[in-house]
């Protein structure tokens, strides 16, 4: 299944509520976008993955399986045309505390390996501008992750 396909079964709203973190529409937007930012320094490191699938299952509550197919989705859907369209869909249809959330989570991505690289930070700060949130909302999910992981 093409990317277009994907995205128009499983992430485009098909109704007028908002979408919020619980939803699937969310989790593969996350999926997407946490293993874009392990991809930005062009060094996919294990530990990174392994952060990934953590926060998918600890923190959505989701099945092994489940996790798989978000990652294995996820791989194609971090490609920088595909971006675009889930940046859009975060931007319009979640809330800015969500925004938030998933912004201090592809902090923690960034730190799996034990370093930020600038790649990793302007991708954060690229994703921050296009779902419209400030530097002050990037500075605030970085000092939580760091938080997190002391």
């Amino acid at each position: 299944m093409d990317f277009t396909t994907f995205f128009d079964i499983y992430m485009r709203p098909h109704s007028r509520r908002p979408l919020d973190r619980d939803g699937i529409e969310f989790r593969y937007a996350a999926a997407s976008l946490l293993i874009a930012c392990s991809k930005s320094d062009l060094d996919e490191d294990p530990e990174e993955r392994r952060v990934i699938t953590s926060i998918l299952e600890d923190t959505f509550s989701i099945s092994q399986k489940t996790v798989s197919r978000l990652l294995e989705f996820a791989d194609t859907a971090s490609e920088g045309t595909y971006l675009t369209e889930i940046t859009a869909l975060i931007n319009e249809q979640f809330n800015d505390r969500d925004k938030r959330f998933l912004l201090e989570k592809l902090w923690c991505v960034a730190y799996a390996d034990g370093r930020i690289e600038n790649q990793e930070r302007e991708f954060i700060d690229r994703i921050a501008v296009e779902i419209s949130l400030s530097p002050e909302d990037v500075e605030t999910a970085h000092t939580l992750a760091q938080h997190q992981l002391n």
